[in-house]
């Protein structure tokens, strides 16, 4: 017997919204230290092999972001840049702990962000980064998150990304699609992959091998005897479902 656990890390948090490291140069561009050392990782070929996931493991992992709430962190999702800030969309069970968030992004500035509402069905919700707020730096090194507009295909590659919460790049998993099934816990279709999860992945993305989103990580599937909470088969809400509760969330604020 299985059953469904959200993955989001509750813990105390410093937060420092100054955050500075030492950077590199990995093929052109500009990287943190921490990025650096797990790259080196990914050219060894000791967990990429695929050198299609390689290069969209460096795609997809600028458009993922560190969302810490109160006393819990977990993940999120660039999904619109613009002149007035950068909208991120993580899980509602995460960012309905307060209204603001402290932000990290893949080149390890930070910024704060107001939360700006949530789905009302789903547990989708979205938070914003105010234009004064993002410096040029922050530009320069990440991307939205882009959805597929290819069906889901049983079988098809996946990489499955999240914030880097510990700092020895184990932040992502690799794998395939099971199906596309309805969950009751989440209310709604979701994307099951054979791919490994853990607490803090909530809010990470899965990508195809284009680096394009498919994909939010919500939860996962775990034995009822398991002695770690951590899945080898993971859920997420289709990038569609969130691309439908933003339009409803900005109609309604319009």
């Amino acid at each position: 017997m299985t059953f469904v656990i959200i993955f989001t890390i509750s813990l105390v948090i410093v937060r420092n919204t100054k955050t500075k490291e030492r950077y590199g140069i990995y093929n052109g561009l500009l990287v943190s230290g921490v990025q650096t050392q797990l790259l080196s990782i990914l050219d060894s070929g000791s967990r990429l092999e695929d050198v299609g996931m390689r290069v969209a493991y460096q795609l997809a992992r600028r458009s993922v972001v560190k969302v810490e709430v109160n006393t819990s962190v977990g993940s999120g999702l660039i999904w619109e840049i613009s002149d007035d800030g950068i909208v991120i969309a993580s899980n509602r069970h995460l960012l309905m702990k307060d209204v603001k968030a402290g932000i990290t992004f893949c080149n390890g500035e930070a910024a704060d962000a107001e939360i700006i509402g949530y789905s009302q069905q789903y547990d989708v919700g979205f938070l914003k980064v105010d234009g004064s707020d993002v410096t040029k730096n922050i530009l320069r090194h990440i991307y939205e998150a882009v959805p597929t507009e290819d069906e889901y295909t049983a079988g098809i590659p996946v990489l499955q990304i999240a914030a880097d919460l510990t700092g020895v790049g184990d932040n992502f998993s690799t794998g395939s699609i099971l199906e596309i099934a309805y969950e009751p816990v989440f209310n709604t279709n979701v994307i099951r992959t054979q791919c490994y999860s853990k607490a803090g992945m909530s809010g990470g993305g899965v990508f195809d091998a284009g680096g394009r989103l498919l994909g939010m990580l919500s939860g996962g599937e775990v034995a009822d005897d398991a002695a770690v909470r951590e899945a080898e088969v993971s859920l997420s809400l289709p990038a569609a479902l969130i691309s439908e509760e933003y339009r409803v969330l900005i109609g309604n604020r319009g």
